[in-house]
């Protein structure tokens, strides 16, 4: 049977009006950034739904935050108000702007609640800070910048220390220029740069075996866990869970500098030696303390101490594990713990250190 006129044989009859029509360039160019975004947006506050329901089974008090990421006032594409509109939509507590170059991005940052910070390049590996009010510009000396910025009353980490997704890998110079930094210092173990959704990759991976390897040879490293979104679609998907007393940003970056907080894309974490939490210095062997919480339920629980697995765990899918167990002896220089929940997203706490 031939083909009706009206429809050329390219449509059903009666679905002319269902057919899109192109959009004048304007109004199509700003669909094609919306659209995503409203998107990710569903799976943020799907993720803080997430976090919501796992708090049910976690008896600690926590906040969750996030502190590196780049808005239009430097490499990043989206505005300071759409970071600060993703933030919101992910559940997070609090969000830096570390942007480079400068803090231009300052005063928009007070405006939608965001905290400021600055990443400015530096030898051999980038250099976040956090806390400082006035423009930093780093020396060709990674730790003499170190020390410097914590002179200033500025809070130095280490950002991405092996390298970022999906090509960069950093040189075994500037893994060794690591070495040579004040004890103890703060430096990214997973980094969420131009991933969306799940921010964990191989980078993230060589990240926490020199972390080990730090860790092993007794330098006392406090962890964080940073999106380093140059987009909103970033925000989100790796954060850091600070035991702090409250929500003002110098109670969290005490906490921060002090390795009082676990990283994690989904799992909640929480490490102990008798009554010695996490980032501190353990006088006594006491008997360790492990909790890890996720609705979604967990698949692997691992207990890590000198370079070494010492202990795993297969939940199944519960959402709440609690245990308590000796230290073994063998352990001589730190204790950390770590969970991957079913859908693969994971969590990690810092250290307890031992004398």
């Amino acid at each position: 049977m031939p083909a009706s006129p009206r429809t050329s044989g390219n449509l059903m009859p009666g679905f002319e009006h269902r057919v899109n029509r192109r959009k004048p360039d304007s109004e199509l160019l700003d669909l094609r950034w919306q659209k995503p975004l409203g998107y990710i947006r569903f799976v943020l506050e799907d993720a803080a739904r997430r976090v919501r329901e796992s708090r049910a089974w976690f008896p600690r008090r926590f906040y969750r935050g996030d502190c590196h990421a780049h808005s239009q006032h430097s490499d990043g594409i989206g505005t300071v108000a759409e970071m600060a509109a993703m933030a919101k939509a992910a559940g997070l507590d609090f969000q830096y702007i570390t942007d480079h170059w400068g803090l231009t991005h300052a005063a928009e940052c007070r405006k939608h609640g965001l905290w400021i910070g600055q990443e400015p390049g530096a030898h051999l590996h980038h250099l976040g800070i956090l806390n400082l009010k006035k423009v930093f510009v780093p020396s060709q000396n990674l730790a003499d910048d170190c020390r410097e910025v914590t002179r200033r009353g500025g809070i130095p980490f280490i950002p991405h220390p092996a390298g970022w997704w999906p090509s960069r890998v950093y040189e075994p110079e500037a893994l060794q220029a690591l070495t040579s930094l004040p004890d103890p210092f703060l430096m990214e173990i997973v980094n969420g740069a131009n991933n969306v959704v799940s921010a964990f990759d191989y980078t993230d991976a060589a990240a926490i075996a020199l972390w080990d390897k730090l860790l092993a040879s007794g330098r006392r490293v406090h962890a964080l866990g940073n999106t380093d979104a140059h987009s909103p679609h970033g925000i989100g998907t790796v954060w850091s869970g600070v035991f702090a007393p409250r929500c003002e940003e110098a109670a969290i970056l005490r906490a921060l500098a002090a390795g009082r907080c676990f990283v994690s894309e989904a799992p909640l974490l929480d490490l102990a030696i008798g009554k010695t939490g996490m980032g501190q210095r353990a006088r006594q062997r006491g008997p360790l303390r492990l909790l890890a919480a996720d609705a979604r339920g967990l698949l692997r629980l691992r207990l890590v101490a000198d370079g070494r697995i010492l202990r795993t765990w297969h939940p199944n899918g519960k959402p709440f594990v609690r245990l308590a167990l000796p230290l073994p002896k063998s352990v001589r220089t730190y204790v950390r713990w770590e969970a991957i929940a079913m859908d693969g997203k994971r969590g990690f706490t810092n250290p307890v250190y031992l004398t």
